[in-house]
């Protein structure tokens, strides 16, 4: 039997991805990042400063958009295939995404006591319908296009690039927009209309930048149904394992983040006393986006298996380093601050480059030409089920650890958050190790093998092909 290994004494030249590639990966991951903001952190804003303001409510929404966001990216995913498009249904599902947005300017936050479970119903029902709409367009259809775009050579710091694009959108909306939610001054419509407004324009710039990639084939299976469920069959699950588990990696990274990512608006605010958390969170972001990109440019150019394991740890020790903050028994921002930068820098650096790494294992994987029917089976194991666990973890932990007390700013009693959902989170992120060490033990033979096919490709073309590409086969014992 013969594996090809790739020469380990030199660095693996990359593809280019070209400028234009780039320009539309950034733009439209940074666009639907914004978009996506809303519905995981400021809908659960929303919903806990004006509606109801306990862990089931969010729990409940989370879950219910998560299942929505999960059907629809199974379905577009295989429309993608089916057609042999992509960029269609990037730009005008963009389009319709920011009108489902605009739809809450609508909800008032004035309300009777009889009209709360008609709101609350609201929200979630539009919830889903949002997420229906924004996972067909970006998380079938664009991260369709982006596997067609990559290969294994700069899928590393494509998708680490993507996965930065969250907390990037993160300093766009709390520098631009955050304020528009401060409670007693919340202007809520406008914060809806405006973020509407942004993937309504970047569709339409869509229609006349973004292209698919040249000769796409179409799925001629006549039987529509059986692809809709192609990546949830026994055999297909045997056949491609590895995907499977490089995807479970990236789902257990995201279900520990899930533990807390609803809630840790009002856990700055609220636990720790800071509402002038925008400075301080910008801070961790960026000096995690850089770091993590960094990673993403490394990853490629020595190999994802150097860094699967020390991702993982970083993860586990950041989240606990930012539950031990609760042992500095001081109210003292400025030492709290001293603490939770660096802490949190480390914990943002690690969670973006471990869903970087598998999520890139993850399109080294699927088959060519259900590069779209594979995109559901991404959102059911990274997102349905850590959006679904994660809360459930975190709520279960905010029910026996949370406590009420009295805020100053909001002049009322509310709930505050406790430090026993970073504990919750570094847990769930310690069985990602059992994913990473079967993955990282396949990555140089599955970069080896795609490597002769891009340089059998590229000789094809009648390119020169750089020495340190060269691939060679061995026997394997």
């Amino acid at each position: 039997m013969q594996k090809l290994t790739h020469s380990s004494s030199a660095a693996t030249k990359t593809t280019p991805l070209g400028g234009k590639v780039w320009f539309c990966l950034l733009f439209f991951g940074l666009i639907g990042q914004i978009a996506w903001i809303v519905e995981n952190m400021y809908f659960a804003k929303f919903m806990q400063d004006e509606f109801v303001d306990e862990a089931w409510a969010t729990t409940l929404m989370v879950a219910f958009s998560a299942v929505f966001a999960t059907a629809a990216t199974v379905v577009m995913g295989a429309i993608c295939d089916k057609t042999g498009k992509r960029s269609v249904f990037v730009s005008w599902g963009f389009i319709i995404w920011g009108l489902t947005i605009m739809v809450f300017a609508l909800f008032p936050i004035d309300y009777s006591p009889e009209q709360l479970k008609g709101l609350v119903a609201g929200i979630i029902i539009m919830d889903c319908v949002m997420s229906w709409v924004g996972s067909s367009a970006n998380d079938a259809a664009f991260n369709t296009w982006l596997t067609d775009m990559t290969d294994t050579t700069n899928r590393g710091k494509a998708d680490t690039v993507l996965s930065m694009m969250p907390v990037f959108a993160m300093v766009v909306v709390f520098i631009g927009l955050d304020s528009l939610t401060a409670k007693g001054t919340e202007k809520w419509w406008l914060f809806f209309l405006i973020l509407g407004a942004i993937p309504i324009v970047s569709g339409i710039v869509g229609l006349f930048v973004l292209k698919d990639k040249h000769g796409l084939p179409k799925n001629t299976n006549p039987n529509f149904g059986k692809e809709l469920i192609y990546g949830f069959r026994p055999s297909v699950i045997k056949k491609n394992k590895m995907l499977y588990i490089a995807l479970a990696g990236s789902g257990i990274a995201g279900a520990s983040m899930q533990v807390y990512m609803s809630y840790l608006i009002n856990f700055v605010e609220r636990t720790l006393g800071m509402q002038d958390y925008v400075m301080p969170l910008a801070v961790i972001i960026v000096s995690s986006a850089v770091l993590a990109g960094l990673i993403g440019f490394l990853m490629d150019k020595f190999g994802r298996k150097h860094f699967f394991i020390p991702l993982v740890v970083a993860a586990v020790v950041g989240t606990l380093g930012i539950y031990l903050l609760k042992f500095l028994g001081t109210s003292d921002t400025a030492a709290l601050l001293g603490m939770l930068i660096p802490v949190g820098i480390v914990t943002m650096t690690a969670e973006l480059s471990v869903s970087g790494v598998f999520v890139s294992s993850f399109r080294d994987y699927i088959p060519k030409g259900k590069e779209g029917c594979f995109q559901g089976i991404r959102m059911f194991l990274f997102v349905l089920l850590p959006m679904i666990i994660g809360p459930a973890i975190g709520n279960a932990i905010i029910d026996s650890s949370g406590w009420y007390g009295w805020y100053e700013p909001m002049g009322e009693e509310v709930l505050f958050y406790p430090y026993e959902m970073f504990l919750g989170a570094a847990i769930v992120a310690l069985f990602t190790l059992i994913p990473a060490v079967i993955v990282r033990s396949k990555d140089a033979e599955t970069r080896a093998r795609l490597l002769a096919e891009r340089d059998s490709d590229t000789k094809a073309d009648g390119t020169d092909i750089a020495e340190n590409d060269v691939v060679n086969a061995e026997s394997e014992m």
